[in-house]
This record gives C-alpha cells, structure tokens and sequence, in this order.
C-alpha cells in the first residue's frame, strides 16, 4: 500500500526534473561567449574555422587585456581566433560610405549597349560582429555576410536585333 504512494508522487517529480533539466540545457547558449569557452571548444577539437564562425555570430564577453590575450596564445589558441576575439570586442565602427561622385559629360551620346558593370570586391562592416563581402562582374552579382552566401544574381545580355 505504501508503495503506491510512492508511485503516485514519483510521476510528477519525474516530470517535474525533466522539466528543470530542460532549462539548465538551455540555460549556457544563452550566455556571452567567454575565453574559456574558446578554449574548450579548441581543446575538444573543434575547428578553427567553426570557433571563428561561432565567435562571429554569437553574443560575446571577452577579456582582450594585453594579459588576457597572452593568456590565450599560452593556451594554443591560434592567431585567426585571436583576431576574431579582439576583433568581437570592437564597438560599432562603421565605415562612412559615401555615394561615388558621377560626372555627366555634355555632348557625345551614351550608345544603348552595353552596359559592362565594372568588377568589384568590397568587403563591408554590418556592426561590430558582423562583415559582409560584396563581389561584381560582368553579369553576376554575389553578396555574402559573415562567409555565408546570402545571394548570387547571374543574368544573360539579349543579342541587339
């Protein structure tokens, strides 16, 4: 009889633990990114390429102290990580863009075609985190953002008739 009882009380603190296990899973992803977690993801074997990519995206909170990054180079942690740590850390610089100056020469018509884009590669800062690479050709338009392609746009020219 008293082993019911038991049984009654263990469904919903079963239940009840699944539930609070849930949240402490949840709970480290979102938090900043610290040194230490750098350098656990190095030591477990993660790629740089990934810690790069994770530090980009990811809220962070970084000791970037002359101490702190010396700390870090002891610890093995390569120089492509250290430039994204120190890199995280910067505040919102943008780069003022301003508008390319056009000059209309009078006189002489523009033939109708063609129309040749010059070739471009740009890379830009979103915010402090975040950059972006613009790349113009002939007939192709790529723009990525933080390495990952948003779009290409690819078109044709149509013979004159």
């Amino acid at each position: 009889m008293r082993c019911t009882g038991v049984l009654r009380m263990a469904g919903p603190f079963v239940i009840l633990l699944a539930l609070v296990a849930v949240g402490f899973a949840q709970g480290p992803a979102d938090r900043a990114l610290t040194n230490a977690d750098v350098v656990r993801m190095l030591n477990a074997g993660i790629p740089e390429s990934v810690v790069v990519r994770k530090i980009r995206v990811s809220e962070t909170n970084f000791l970037t102290t002359p101490d702190a990054l010396i700390e870090l180079k002891h610890q093995s942690v390569p120089n492509g990580v250290l430039e994204a740590i120190v890199d995280s850390q910067v505040t919102t610089r943008t780069l003022a863009v301003e508008p390319p100056v056009v000059n209309f020469a009078g006189g002489s018509a523009v033939p109708p075609h063609p129309h040749n884009l010059p070739n471009i590669d740009a890379s830009f800062r979103l915010d402090s985190k975040t950059t972006g690479k613009v790349q113009v050709r002939k007939n192709e338009i790529k723009v990525e953002k933080a390495g990952v392609p948003l779009f290409s746009l690819k078109w044709k020219e149509n013979p004159s008739k």
